[in-house]
């Protein structure tokens, strides 16, 4: 018997390997570009309506720290709004300590029509938490590092003079809006809950208006994560993100992988029926879930569920990545997804794969020796208990570390303008 050559086999299998990889990317690629081409072809393909409202008292919140030049900024806008028939604009700046909120409270107790929030996912979290309920509806002028929202809403990040039209425009969704609250958090952060910066505001402006939420309680738009997911955002360096944008994010997660495994508990509320899950194995099939009867049980209990990092998504597209396919910021639901990683490097590398063949449009496959796997999961109203204190984060802002989270969905809290269909 012949001698085996190892390293022809070593080359055979890392030339096999190299080959699926490129394999997996160019299908990506295709993928993403057909359904590029199918957005701006049917632009927004969820419930959206037409508004009849005059735009007769528009004002925009802006972060002015997200440009370079405040003046050219606000005379661009203003000449594009000209072209769109509206004749005045008033302008708001948010500050450190407060992103949006009291400032879109101010506008609307000025009698706002529309209030566009100018700058990244922290203003435009803000402003949809000050506008929830109120029957004022909102527009959106990606300006952040991110933009999670507006990516998914199909607004565009790089041609701000179609993203003005789009926020002066007429057609809008009634979009949900994520509330988190820390349950005896070990550490609180430097941001103030929009529930208090709500209260406040009314207080200091003498404004009307339901308590909407709690003086604790976060709002958030996109996802909100406890663990990897959350020490990703709290090392991502700021001075980077301006520089090198999203990509700064890759970086902190790179030195994050090798975070702490977790045991969680979730109880869910009106959670939807296992069939509906599109990364296997389901929450459902834990062996220790309990549910009622019925396809949307009224509570649903899981223990044990190991994980690297915990997400509740409102929205599920990153830049270039699908994360939660099922994720619809309108549907009223919350979509909960857990990845476990095992092995290390290997693992996440397993979960990689099943994310890039998740936004080629194939189905991931979920072995029992699979080192990686994601799991998810919707509903209404889920608590979070996991057996270590971690950071929590919501739309990429650290809020504090704590171990037990509850987060809850507000249906169609607010009407957000999208491209016409």
């Amino acid at each position: 018997m012949g001698r085996i050559n190892l390293s022809r086999w070593i080359g055979l299998a890392t030339a096999g390997a190299t080959a699926a990889g490129l394999v997996l990317v160019v299908r990506w690629l295709a993928f993403q570009q057909s359904r590029s081409n199918a957005r701006q072809d049917a632009q927004f393909d969820v419930n959206t309506h037409e508004s009849d409202k005059t735009l007769e008292n528009v004002w925009v919140v802006f972060n002015p720290a997200k440009q370079s030049d405040t003046e050219q900024f606000q005379a661009h806008v203003e000449e594009v709004a000209r072209s769109c028939n509206v004749s005045h604009i008033e302008w708001i700046e948010t500050s450190e300590e407060d992103p949006g909120t009291g400032q879109a409270i101010e506008a609307l107790t000025k009698g706002a029509s529309l209030v566009i929030a100018a700058g990244g996912d922290g203003t435009v979290r803000a402003v949809a938490a000050s506008l929830a309920h109120s029957g004022v509806p909102m527009g959106i002028i990606p300006a952040g590092t991110g933009n999670l929202l507006a990516r998914n809403l199909n607004i565009p990040t790089d041609d701000l003079d179609e993203a003005i039209r789009i926020a002066l425009g007429s057609t809008f969704i009634h979009g949900d809006l994520a509330w988190l609250r820390m349950e005896d958090p070990d550490e609180v952060g430097d941001l103030t809950a929009e529930g208090q910066l709500i209260r406040e505001a009314r207080e200091r402006l003498d404004a009307n208006g339901d308590t909407i939420a709690e003086d604790d309680e976060f709002a958030y738009t996109v996802i909100a994560g406890m663990g990897f997911d959350g020490e990703t955002m709290a090392n991502t360096d700021s001075g980077l993100k301006k520089k090198i944008g999203w990509i700064a994010y890759v970086i902190s997660g790179v030195k994050a992988l090798h975070g702490k495994r977790m045991k969680a508990s979730l109880k869910l509320k009106d959670a939807v029926s296992a069939d509906q899950s599109t990364v296997a194995p389901d929450l459902a099939e834990h062996p220790d879930a309990q549910a009622d009867e019925g396809d949307r049980p009224d509570v649903e209990e899981l223990s044990d569920v190991p994980a690297r990092t915990i997400m509740v998504a409102n929205c599920g597209e990153l830049p270039y990545l699908v994360l939660v396919p099922d994720a619809d910021p309108t549907d009223g639901l919350l979509d909960v997804v857990a990845v476990d990683v095992r092995a290390g490097l290997l693992g996440w590398a397993d979960v990689a794969g099943k994310i890039l063949a998740q936004g080629a449009g194939w189905t991931p496959l979920d072995l029992p020796a699979s080192t990686g796997h994601m799991t998810a999961r919707q509903c209404r109203d889920v608590k979070v208990d996991v057996d270590q204190p971690c950071i929590v984060q919501v739309d990429g802002d650290p809020v504090g570390t704590a171990s037990t989270v509850h987060v809850r969905v507000d249906e169609s809290a607010v009407d957000i303008a999208v491209p016409r269909q």
